[in-house]
């Protein structure tokens, strides 16, 4: 049996747990330090999402609340790779679709661009995302850079939200995308590639089911 446990602080066992997870089922050029992650739950801003089959941690996820906004961004999912094989993208959406998070916010997913890569494979990850109630921002993409080395993974932005309604202006993206990449990979409003990425963004935002 999975059970799912909310982190919000450091001082409990299951914090520790979640940590060992991460770093066991993530590679170390795209490993966030621990240092750093103790800064950021600290921060108030981050909530992990640890599961567990019976007694052992296998699971870990963290979402970050973008500053003075209505978004969350997840910015981590890792599994044990021996319990990979379990549906824990299943598991992980019916928990984040119950929760507080996303009753009061809207998500934000970074995936792989199916335009760079393995394109079958990419598509099929976010053909996964749509089958679990998650939408395109059309047209925008974003790049995310690995902690640890100057290598970056081309991404496209996807939205899981209870407003069935939801109008984003380019405005109040561009703000988003701002705070993301300051809050997250500390890169300044002022940076070539957040210029080059605000450059891009349409005038209107349109949000899709599917891909293409």
């Amino acid at each position: 049996m999975i059970q799912f446990y909310n982190i919000t602080d450091r001082q409990n066992q299951e914090y520790l747990e979640a940590i060992e997870v991460y770093k066991a089922s993530t590679s170390e050029n795209q490993q966030i330090s621990p240092e750093t992650i103790d800064e950021k739950m600290d921060s108030g801003n981050l909530v992990i999402i640890l599961g567990k089959q019976n007694v052992m941690p296998v699971f870990v996820a963290m979402l970050w609340k973008l500053e003075g906004t209505s978004f969350m961004v997840n910015e981590v999912v890792a599994i044990i790779p021996s319990f990979q094989h379990l549906d824990f993208g299943k598991m992980y959406f019916d928990v984040l679709k119950h929760s507080d998070y996303y009753q009061n916010n809207h998500i934000l997913f970074e995936a792989e661009d199916p335009d760079f890569g393995n394109k079958e494979e990419r598509k099929a990850k976010l053909d996964y995302y749509f089958l679990h109630g998650c939408q395109w921002v059309k047209g925008v993409k974003t790049v995310v850079p690995m902690p640890n080395s100057e290598e970056f993974v081309n991404t496209v932005l996807l939205l899981l939200t209870k407003d069935r309604f939801i109008n984003i202006s380019q405005e109040e993206l561009s703000i988003m995308l701002k705070k993301l990449y300051k809050e997250l990979y500390n890169t300044p409003e002022d940076a070539y590639l957040i210029k080059e990425l605000l450059k891009e963004i349409p005038k209107i935002i349109e949000l899709s089911g599917t891909w293409g």
